[in-house]
């Protein structure tokens, strides 16, 4: 098994690590509440999620995803997005080409659902490599998950914008610099990046939901 699959830690043992590998961090980290935890959902009801919320407001995301959560009933499974036409879809926001991605993403769930809700033995890019074969899943949408959902303790997402803006904001980083250069900033904040970043996300309000 994975030794990143299982590990528990919480935000006092993040902080303290920061604290001794990285004072200038740790100041932003101490006037920051412990983020909340996310609403627990599926991997499917997740990816579907993110799906659903790529390229848009996180205020228009919530409104289509309410909407298409509602064509539902409110239980989202594999076979009722098989079910349901491209044309139902679009009446609620759903592009043609989310609907392809969400229908994809159906079918490869009931080919092996394991692949999916059977992971805790799985390491962080073992999972990403399974599951960015779903058409319209890439790394960052699985990241995503690793961190919100699985609670993954060292996730570190630089391909995310609002990430960047904050390092750059808060820790003196040149703007749009190589991906390269925020991965090798963010190295000293193992294992506990997953908290690294979402201490970044609220100091620019820009959670991802």
């Amino acid at each position: 098994m994975s030794q990143e699959s299982h590990v528990e830690w919480t935000w006092q043992e993040a902080r303290e690590h920061f604290s001794q590998v990285d004072p200038v961090f740790y100041r932003l980290c101490a006037v920051l509440d412990d983020p909340s935890e996310s609403r627990p959902r599926t991997a499917f009801e997740s990816l579907s999620h993110a799906i659903v919320g790529q390229q848009l407001s996180t205020k228009a995301a919530a409104t289509i995803w309410g909407r298409f959560s509602a064509l539902h009933g409110d239980v989202l499974s594999p076979t009722s997005v098989l079910e349901v036409s491209p044309e139902r879809h679009r009446a609620v926001g759903i592009s043609g080409q989310k609907h392809g991605y969400m229908q994809d993403l159906a079918r490869h769930y009931l080919e092996d659902p394991a692949s999916f809700d059977d992971v805790a033995g799985a390491s962080n890019e073992d999972i990403i490599a399974s599951w960015t074969r779903v058409k319209g899943l890439g790394r960052w949408t699985v990241q995503m998950h690793l961190i919100f959902q699985l609670r993954r303790p060292d996730v570190f997402a630089p391909d995310d914008l609002g990430i960047r803006r904050s390092m750059e904001a808060h820790l003196n980083m040149p703007k749009d610099a190589p991906r390269g250069v925020y991965e090798k900033r963010a190295l000293i904040w193992g294992p506990f990046r997953s908290a690294a970043c979402r201490f970044l996300w609220d100091a620019l309000d820009n959670q991802p939901k």
